[in-house]
């Protein structure tokens, strides 16, 4: 299109008017009120003067909007030419922007499944990454600019895998027992240290779920055991108290009551306790309480 220039001569108008005499006209006039002392007769002269200036005042606002109108013409008319211009000149832009946008639009779908096609054909020879590293997770839209080169994508996709698989063979060489919580926890952040740190909470869990287990039994060992040297010294003490027919006759008997003894039922207690814990230590108390035969039922 050709150069188009906008011309525009412009003549500084003027406006002469009496400013000076009515100013002057008016400074004096303050000054004589400014010496007088209204009083009742003088009241109605005053409010006459009053209605005098009030009356002048209005003729010349009316004729400052007047000669504004007047002098606005000139540029209210060159305002309105220039809006015109403007929607003619917009319409180009809109239907060059337009094609532009458009143009862009499909550079950028075009960039965007050559990365695609770019991350295909790097994942699938690495399935075990697969389903940690989709594209959406380490998409980097600088890679959609007309500068980054294919190579560049490529490189960058690359890193990320050969990164992860690293974090998986790390994780997959330390054979923890917990090795699946350590993955969905590698999943879902892609950091390895997060990882690592579940595996470890859950082991340090069980380690601890164990060692209870060890202490409970132990002391039940210890109560068993104490219980078995009360019977072995009740029953050394029980045969020197034989020694008579008499203490035999009684042994006798409290052997026929021993053997018509039925054992009570155990008693039951009903304890309610509350337990803040997680999903793997609860499962772990459900367990042992189970092992155990305590009825239990979990209400919420």
């Amino acid at each position: 299109m050709q150069e188009i220039n906008l011309l525009v001569e412009q003549k500084n108008g003027s406006i002469e008017t009496n400013f000076e005499e009515i100013k002057a006209v008016l400074a004096a006039g303050l000054e004589e009120y400014k010496g007088m002392v209204f009083t009742a007769e003088s009241q109605p002269e005053a409010k006459k003067t009053v209605a005098s200036l009030r009356k002048l005042k209005k003729a010349m606002n009316d004729r400052r909007i007047e000669i504004k109108k007047t002098f606005m013409v000139p540029y209210t008319n060159f305002e309105a030419q220039v809006k015109e211009l403007d929607k003619l000149i917009d319409e180009p832009i809109n239907f060059i922007s337009g094609q532009i946008e458009e143009f862009e639009r499909k550079r950028v779908e075009t960039k965007k499944s050559l990365i695609c096609k770019i991350y295909t054909g790097i994942i699938t020879e690495h399935d075990a990454v697969m389903e940690y590293l989709p594209l959406d997770r380490i998409y980097d839209s600088r890679w959609e600019n007309t500068t980054t080169t294919q190579k560049a994508i490529a490189e960058a996709i690359a890193a990320h895998v050969e990164h992860v698989e690293k974090d998986l063979a790390t994780i997959r060489t330390m054979e923890s027992e917990f090795e699946d919580k350590g993955l969905a926890k590698y999943k879902a952040t892609l950091e390895l240290s997060d990882a690592i740190g579940i595996m470890n909470q859950y082991q340090k869990q069980k380690e601890e779920i164990l060692r209870r287990q060890e202490e409970e039994a132990r002391k039940a060992a210890e109560e068993e055991k104490r219980k078995t040297e009360d019977e072995v010294r009740k029953a050394a003490e029980g045969e020197q108290k034989a020694d008579t027919p008499v203490q035999e006759e009684l042994i006798a008997q409290e052997t026929v009551k021993e053997e018509k003894f039925i054992e009570p039922k155990p008693v039951t207690n009903t304890v309610v306790y509350e337990i803040v814990a997680d999903p793997f230590q609860i499962v772990q108390l459900e367990a042992f309480m189970r092992e155990n035969d305590v009825d239990f039922k979990r209400t919420r």
